[in-house]
């Protein structure tokens, strides 16, 4: 009759910069598996073969080039941080980086590699709605895609865009909206009037600046 096979527990052993914490589930051919702690205050996860045969003896960090002082993007790193990135049962370190904004913040390097992430939350949040607004066809807070085709809107009643009735002065105005700004063209007794100052004033202020941009403003045919 066989003897039963019996296996240590490495739980506490050093192995370089490794430290054992606590065994996790094995590989699917049955290799036992230890979450290590690094000196660096990293931590990660390999066999017991890996840490008897010196295979691994570290979390990575000695691999992992020194960035402090290099520019990503917005960031420039100031240094290794306390700070870890959890991914499961495994972290790694994260580097302390000052934005071009001034803010402090905290990055793993591959979100540092990352054009759309090396920047501040604030400033991605910023960078977000802006590349919102550029896929919307905004530029300098106007809609290009929308002054270029000036069909009236489901919400206007008055068959022309800019054109409204105003019921206290019993007249037509005409109005516009250009670079985040509302911009008033008077008050007609003729609808006909104020739909030609409408026109009148898209041209100055729609034409050139969608000729810039590779649009043509487009005429509003009236109904």
């Amino acid at each position: 009759m066989s003897a039963l096979r019996t296996f240590e527990s490495l739980i506490g052993k050093r192995y370089e910069k490794l430290v054992v914490v606590e065994q996790v589930e094995s590989t699917q051919k049955g290799q036992r598996r230890w979450l290590c702690k690094c000196d660096c205050g990293g931590t990660c996860i390999t066999t017991t073969g890996n840490l008897n045969s010196g295979h691994t003896t570290n979390c990575g960090c000695k691999k992992s080039p020194d960035l402090t002082g290099k520019v990503f993007g917005k960031l420039t790193v100031i240094g290794r941080s306390d700070k870890r990135n959890s991914r499961g049962k495994r972290t790694t370190p994260m580097w302390e980086c000052r934005c071009e904004c001034g803010a402090i913040t905290y990055k793993a390097t591959d979100t540092l590699t990352n054009p759309d992430k090396s920047m501040c939350n604030e400033c991605a949040g910023k960078y977000a709605a802006d590349i919102a607004r550029q896929s919307a066809g905004f530029v300098g807070g106007t809609q290009i895609t929308k002054i270029a085709d000036m069909k009236p809107t489901a919400a206007n009643t008055s068959g022309a865009r800019g054109v409204y009735f105003e019921k206290r002065s019993n007249k037509w105005r005409a109005r516009l909206t250009f670079k985040g700004k509302i911009m008033s063209f008077g008050s007609f007794a003729r609808f006909e009037d104020a739909v030609f100052a409408r026109k009148e004033a898209e041209k100055i202020y729609f034409g050139e600046f969608l000729e810039e941009n590779g649009f043509e403003l487009k005429e509003n045919e009236e109904e």
